[in-house]
């Protein structure tokens, strides 16, 4: 019997490229994930404070009301960032991922937990009590994550899908992180996608300082 020849070929152009590590494929999805939803329920504490009267006991020092909001703001930073940083560092030290260029890398990641933080702020100064704040920093972390390509790759979705993903910052990170550790970009080609989560951070992290310090002042 004549040996059979299988004929092999592909078309189009794959979005992973060949060789690349099994693991630098969702890194930075889980990256984008694990901060903003991390960032959410960090909100909780935010909510805390004010229901067991530590904000007031904070306004009734010389404390200036300037100096609590920026500490708040700063504290939802920090748990953004070690979350991104136990990520990023992690994922490089335990499975050799390579981020790329790491100024690209760290200019995404300081953006992103700029916008998670702000998110915490807007969403712990709109709750007075937990319960309904983690169901919504639920739906919100995981619903974001979901539409705009951290849990399922934004090359997949369908099309009305990827056009709503573009209103998500998790979609511009994704996009962002993609060409740094998918094709060897530098900090230069990801512009669009910093000028994009720039705009998100201004806009959330100001409008967050904007509500927390209103409702801390109604508190006081």
């Amino acid at each position: 019997v004549p040996p059979v020849t299988v004929a092999r070929s592909s078309t189009g152009q794959s979005p992973f490229p060949a060789g690349l590590n099994q693991f630098a494929g969702m890194a930075p999805s889980l990256l984008l994930l694990f901060v903003f939803l991390t960032s959410l329920t960090a909100s909780l504490g935010l909510i805390q404070t004010r229901r067991l009267g530590i904000t007031a006991r904070m306004l009734a020092t010389p404390t200036s009301l300037t100096t609590i909001v920026l500490g708040e703001a700063a504290g939802r930073y920090v748990i953004a960032l070690t979350q991104g940083l136990v990520v990023m560092v992690g994922s490089a030290l335990l499975f050799g991922v390579d981020w790329g260029d790491p100024l690209g890398a760290v200019a995404l990641l300081l953006l992103f937990c700029l916008i998670g933080s702000g998110a915490a702020m807007l969403l712990g100064a709109l709750f007075r009590t937990e319960g309904p704040a983690i169901g919504a920093a639920l739906g919100l972390g995981l619903g974001l994550a979901a539409v705009g390509g951290a849990m399922v790759p934004l090359e997949v979705l369908s099309g009305p899908v990827r056009q709503l993903s573009r209103f998500t910052p998790h979609a511009w990170g994704y996009e962002g992180f993609s060409e740094l550790v998918r094709h060897g970009g530098r900090i230069g080609d990801i512009l669009p996608q910093l000028g994009v989560l720039a705009g998100f951070a201004v806009v959330l992290f100001g409008l967050g300082i904007w509500q927390l310090r209103r409702v801390t002042l109604r508190g006081r």
